[in-house]
């Protein structure tokens, strides 16, 4: 879902909707059961470092796609998220939350990329 967000042959009115549509569900998901301002953050975070991961792997370790480097910026971003969402697993409850996180991480993640939204990076 996010590599739609990344690819310059995408329209920027169907980018604007999906960024549209996550904020409607990721509002509709706080509004059911809201997450503290420290998790939000935390989410919102853990979306950065998505970026940051995804810049490494494209400028770093692209020539070998298949060695370790390539596969520890693919997974520090998952193994992040996983232990935001598995840290509410002590209240009982991870859905909501779980998903009201992924929101926020791919609305940080599609606001801190504004040159995906504009189709002006070049890609290799």
């Amino acid at each position: 879902m996010l590599e739609f967000w990344f690819d310059p042959k995408i329209a920027v009115f169907k980018k604007l909707a999906l960024f549209v549509l996550i904020g409607l569900v990721t509002a509709g998901l706080y509004w059911m059961q809201p997450l503290t301002l420290d998790a939000i953050l935390m989410f919102m975070g853990t979306g950065i470092v998505f970026l940051i991961c995804r810049y490494c792997k494209i400028h770093f370790a692209s020539a070998h796609p298949t060695g370790l480097l390539y596969r520890l910026f693919t997974w520090i971003p998952l193994a992040l998220l996983l232990a935001l969402i598995f840290m509410h697993l002590k209240s009982g409850d991870i859905l909501i939350p779980g998903a009201q996180g992924i929101g926020f991480m791919a609305l940080s993640i599609c606001l801190f990329s504004p040159l995906s939204l504009l189709n002006q990076h070049k890609q290799d």
